[in-house]
């Protein structure tokens, strides 16, 4: 099959101006009000305002993104035509979108042994599914890129074509990383896997293989120099060669631990995609023994790919995280059809590959005539005016922010950290944004939330901070209080910060500055006896009636080595006074298997603000606390050993009592 036929690049260019089409009459016309911006917006609207003010992710700030997936977003931004990145989210989710057109299209010019009728079959299927149409997939794609030219070197017929396609391997890894930070961590395992197991069934060409294997490591060590060193020598805050690849691996480390969601998806779509993987999985390896060199150098890196990105979905398993973590699989799958279509025809073969796929449109939850639909939407509402629409839509800042906050006396001098995760005010506000680590829960790792605090120093009195209190004004990540997720955070926040203004904005809001004094904790350690219930949960007396505002605990969570496989659980931590429970809240493990210190508020959500006031807030009377791991379903790994190290009762004196600063 000639890869370079006029015909093929045709049907790619139509398919991907289509798909660019209905992208374009599926993005929303605005960003929303205030009660419709979530978690998701903020950190989209938050990448382009950064780098506009010369901020680089994974050089002045750490996020889930990286700087190619910035790029995107920034990109997004600019086509908008005043500078405006809350204004123009449906431009930079768009932006997003054509990265993944852009990226489908080069995966299947560089599948060789598809042809043009192929590639329709393959659109089709996509669309009917509405694959890749999350703004996100580009995440997929990129690592499919990889997949595609780790195939074109296993089909190199020599080895100077080999190491070429090896080395571009490395380099479409460091791609991957730079796009998120874990994808360059399958895009090299799956590469290194390919050719080792092609050196295994190839005798002949082992050393080959094993050359390939080292020329893309060797390139993707390389790459990360050159990009530390870029970092280092373009950046004065950046003080480290490798501080970018140390906290990526933090990050990748903590979210493993402390954002883990339950399976979402219900038992009989579970059940569905279970056997689509099973088939694809079966039926690829089958023909990449069985069909032929060609065709197993193809199959070969896609399944590998599929398995491990399967990974991803394990972790934070809502319905999107799972779609995004299969998509691979589900490419596998429609590659293998369309060779069971164009070159392995089979009326067998073909007819157990519907019957799969009809298990696929029953299970797979994006399916549907939703594409053709857009299309007809497309025909009779310009899709050029809707984009014309977009580059000028203008929200009014009364709608978007906490009601009251543009009044708020915020200096045009002052960075404005949104905290815990809120970036979209600071964007919407015209104030520079700060954020050292992109929403704050990310930041869930002792290195991460130190790196965090020294930002916070370096920066000094010129920073206004916008907190969010917990289920009042801002979400929280699962069941997890803010300063229990981030305690070393909220430790120096307490200490150095205070309110602004005394009234709130919107629903929950605060201004705090740093008002040049620190105050200390009052904190009283509590004796306390343990004994391990029937249902294995651990339960706290004190030998004292206490009375706090916040509870200090200092504790280890242990896990067996399962937790790399599936999902590490939470504890969830119940207090008691007189029987009844006052507190229900959920620890996660900023330092798995190790002691760590973290808070928990008693105070009620609403009256937390009054942590940061010149008063003392209230304190809450209890004797008992009792501590589980979380019921989880069958990927949760509970901790084998809880152990509390020492408990503290925290109360929080008025300023006037603690003398001079």
């Amino acid at each position: 099959m000639d890869n370079r036929s006029p015909m093929k690049a045709a049907v790619i260019f139509f398919f991907s101006v289509l798909w660019l089409i209905v992208s374009i009459v599926r993005v929303p016309e605005s960003a929303g009000r205030n009660a419709d911006i979530g978690t998701d917006t903020s950190w989209v609207v938050g990448l382009p305002e950064a780098l506009h003010q010369g901020d680089v992710s994974g050089r002045d700030f750490h996020g889930t993104y990286g700087p190619v997936a910035q790029l995107f977003a920034f990109a997004g931004a600019w086509f908008h035509e005043s500078w405006s990145p809350l204004d123009a989210l449906p431009l930079i989710l768009l932006s997003f979108i054509a990265a993944a057109i852009v990226l489908a299209a080069i995966v299947l010019f560089l599948l060789k042994p598809l042809g043009w009728k192929a590639c329709v079959f393959i659109y089709l299927c996509c669309a009917g599914l509405n694959l890749f149409s999350e703004p996100t997939s580009f995440r997929a794609l990129v690592l499919l890129v990889s997949s595609a030219v780790v195939y074109r070197a296993l089909d190199s017929e020599s080895d100077a074509g080999m190491f070429f396609w090896a080395a571009l391997a490395g380099v479409i890894s460091i791609v991957c990383q730079l796009t998120t930070a874990e994808l360059g961590i399958y895009s090299i395992a799956a590469a290194v896997l390919a050719f080792g197991l092609q050196a295994t069934v190839n005798p002949e060409r082992r050393r080959s293989f094993a050359l390939s294997a080292a020329a893309t490591v060797v390139v993707y060590i390389a790459a990360n120099v050159v990009a530390s060193a870029l970092f280092i020598f373009s950046s004065s805050s950046y003080a480290n060669l490798f501080d970018y690849q140390r906290y990526e691996l933090e990050m990748i480390r903590g979210y493993n631990f402390t954002a883990g969601t339950p399976w979402d998806l219900s038992a009989w779509p579970t059940l569905g995609l279970a056997v689509v993987g099973a088939f694809t999985l079966g039926t690829g390896i089958w023909l990449t023994v069985r069909a032929g060199s060609t065709l197993g150098s193809l199959l070969l890196p896609l399944i590998l790919t599929s398995m491990i990105s399967l990974k991803s979905g394990v972790i934070r398993s809502d319905i999107g995280h799972i779609t995004q973590a299969s998509s691979p699989l589900i490419f596998t799958l429609l590659v293998i059809g369309a060779l069971f279509l164009e070159r392995l025809r089979s009326q067998r073969r073909m007819a157990s590959w519907a019957c799969v796929f009809v298990v696929l449109w029953l299970s797979w939850p994006w399916a549907g005539p939703y594409a053709a639909y857009d299309v007809w939407r497309a025909a009779t509402n310009s899709p050029i005016q809707k984009l014309r629409r977009l580059r000028t839509v203008s929200s009014s800042v009364e709608d978007v922010l906490p009601a009251g906050l543009t009044n708020a006396a915020i200096s045009s001098e002052d960075r404005v950290l949104p905290f815990p995760h809120e970036l979209y005010i600071p964007v919407k506000l015209q104030r520079r944004l700060f954020a050292p680590v992109f929403q704050s829960f990310n930041a869930s790792t002792k290195a991460l939330q130190d790196f965090y605090v020294d930002r916070l120093k370096a920066e000094g009195q010129n920073l206004t901070v916008i907190y969010g209190m917990d289920h009042v004004a801002s979400p929280t990540l699962g069941s997890v209080q803010t300063i229990t997720r981030v305690p070393y955070i909220f430790d120096y926040l307490y200490r150095h910060f205070r309110l602004a203004k005394n009234a709130g904005f919107g629903q929950g809001f605060y201004l705090l500055r740093d008002d040049g004094r620190t105050r200390e904790f009052r904190s009283v350690e509590v004796a306390f006896d343990s004994v391990r219930a029937q249902d294995g949960a651990y339960e706290f007396r004190p030998r004292h009636p206490q009375q706090c505002s916040l509870l200090q605990l200092v504790l280890q969570m242990r896990y067996p080595l399962a937790r790399y496989l599936g999902r590490p659980v939470p504890a969830e931590l119940t207090v008691f006074r007189e029987g009844q429970s006052v507190l229900q809240t959920e620890i996660v493990s900023i330092e798995p298997n190790a002691s760590f210190s973290t808070y928990i508020s008693l105070i009620p959500d609403s009256q937390f603000y009054e942590v940061f006031a010149g008063g003392a807030p209230p304190a809450f009377a209890w004797d008992r606390m009792r501590i589980a791991p979380e019921q989880s379903d069958w990927l949760g790994v509970p901790p084998s050993e809880i152990r509390i190290e020492r408990i503290s009762c925290v109360d929080i004196p008025p300023l006037e009592t603690q003398g001079k600063f």
